[in-house]
């Protein structure tokens, strides 16, 4: 991953500059000083987060071996987010899940700025709360890394049919949450290690190995390490653009609450929810992209190392590219959906002004009057043209991406041609190698045969991979931009002709958004 750290500082100092007249000095000094950390230490931080009571204090407390790292306790004390270093990392204790209001706060703030998130349940506790599967869900919407830790407090045979048992609830109930979050597969996505966190620390504190292997903390160990490991510099990346990105949101909704003027506060809010939907949309449809690829790419591998026939690797890439397809055009099908929504919402709104502005009686101000209403007129008509606009863009959109998927396959079904013919020369070369290896004992030749097969399968299915990524990414750049760029255009056109007193406000707002665009 490419990272100029002296542009990104650009950034956030431009975001302070226009947001000094909207946020407390202490939220951007908060800002501020976390951006810059960041900046200097550019490596994932762990948060442990759970329920109360499931041994998160005592968890740390066995990582580190040592008694009173972790303050334990039954009950909720202190709001207080405690880091602590870790292997070179910085692990953070929050207060729980079902904390008070208050101390929740906190945690769900920290639980911005952290990458790899341990999530503490304790098998003498319910595995049936509800609220704690959808703060589950709502981490692996993020994207970031999520390791459950089952904190085995009842001391049972991790073995057992009972455990076994527990597990599979477990399982369970994040399927059961992640189908209702539109999540698929998410119990693969989310990985689960069970340790007795009070037998390691024992076990660690007082140097019995036997306690400790008992524990499986060092399993726990090892998953951490594979998590921090995966994580890199690009969840840390987006970590930090998405802090950025709620940040800078806040300070925007907070411009549109300053608007004097209703009807131009209402187009800057209608304004504002289509910039947001627009970026969370392209997010949304990239990670897609990027995790429905990545699989791709390691099935086609396979399927090469195989020696699968070339019309059964076409087919393979034409359902798996079907299959994402469909899922972009069902996703932007929904954008689409909820700009209708927004614009109606909006028309509504707009009229209701304008039914004020027709009730209301003001002596001296009639043409005042009259030219508002008026105006409204043609507000309310142009967010309707617009409404049935999202439709047809939509379609043609939809249509574009439908086309594309020809030109994709032209280019696999090129760079397969040229790959059936090393497919061949690797075989008879494995043969022949083989053969050599019977006559003289020597399996060099053998070795690196399966090398070269194995190194070409690798650098074809990437390639492939990266050009579909490449290719549909860009797909979905043009999609986005076709269903909100001439909206987006036209409302601010409109934002313009209600009133050009605030342009300080707007000014700063769009600053803001072009910095939204770029983090994105």
């Amino acid at each position: 991953m490419i990272f100029d750290q002296g542009e990104y500082q650009k950034l956030v100092d431009q975001a302070v500059q226009c947001s000094k007249e909207f946020v407390s000095e202490e939220a951007l000094t908060t800002f501020q000083g976390h951006i810059t950390d960041k900046l200097n230490y550019f490596e994932p931080t762990i948060m442990v987060y759970g329920t109360y009571n499931s041994g998160k204090s005592t968890l740390i407390n066995a990582l580190f071996g040592k008694d009173e790292m972790a303050k334990t306790g039954d009950y909720p004390e202190t709001s207080e987010v405690h880091g602590y270093q870790y292997k070179g990392y910085t692990i953070y204790d929050t207060p729980g899940v079902n904390a008070p209001i208050a101390h929740e706060e906190v945690t769900m703030e920290h639980l911005k700025k952290c990458e790899v998130i341990l999530f503490v349940l304790s098998n003498n506790g319910s595995f049936e709360d509800e609220n704690v599967y959808l703060r589950i869900s709502d981490i692996v919407k993020t994207g970031k890394p999520l390791l459950i830790v089952l904190n085995n407090k009842k001391n049972s045979d991790p073995d057992s049919k009972e455990t076994i048992h527990e597990i599979d609830k477990i399982n369970l109930n994040l399927s059961k949450i992640g189908d209702r979050a539109g999540i698929k597969n998410i119990e693969e996505k989310v990985s689960l290690v069970m340790v007795d966190a009070r037998t390691a620390l024992e076990g660690k504190v007082e140097d019995e190995q036997e306690l400790i292997d008992e524990s499986r903390i060092l399993q726990l160990e090892e998953s951490i390490a594979q998590l921090l490991n995966e994580a890199g510099n690009t969840v840390v990346l987006n970590t930090l653009n998405a802090y950025m990105r709620d940040f800078i949101e806040k300070v925007i909704s907070q411009i549109d609450m300053k608007i004097a003027n209703p009807e131009l506060q209402r187009v800057e809010m209608l304004l504002t929810s289509l910039e947001k939907l627009k970026v969370k949309s392209e997010i949304k449809v990239k990670n897609m992209i990027h995790t429905d690829i990545n699989r791709l790419e390691s099935g086609l591998r396979e399927k090469l190392l195989a020696g699968s026939q070339e019309g059964e690797v076409h087919q393979y890439l034409e359902d798996s590219l079907n299959g994402i397809t469909s899922r972009i055009e069902s996703t932007f099908e929904q954008v689409s959906s909820k700009l209708r929504e927004k614009i109606e919402g909006f028309s509504e709104s707009m009229q209701a002004i304008h039914i004020e502005y027709g009730s209301t009686d003001i002596e001296n101000n009639q043409n005042i009057q009259n030219d508002a209403s008026n105006l409204l007129e043609d507000t309310i008509k142009n967010s309707l043209k617009n409404k049935k606009l999202v439709t047809q863009v939509t379609k043609e959109a939809l249509l574009q991406l439908r086309e594309l998927k020809v030109l994709f396959k032209g280019k696999w079904e090129k760079t397969l041609g040229a790959y059936a013919g090393k497919v061949a020369t690797v075989v008879n070369i494995l043969v022949g190698a083989y053969e050599i290896y019977q006559a003289y004992q020597s399996h060099e030749d053998q070795i690196t045969a399966q090398r070269q097969h194995v190194l070409s399968a690798k650098n074809k299915s990437e390639e492939i991979a990266n050009h579909l990524k490449h290719d549909l990414c860009h797909s979905v750049d043009e999609i986005s931009t076709s269903l909100f760029h001439g909206l987006i255009d036209n409302f601010r056109k409109m934002s313009l002709s209600l009133d050009e007193n605030n342009q300080n406000l707007l000014n700063n707002k769009n600053s803001l958004q072009r910095i939204l665009a770029q983090l994105s």
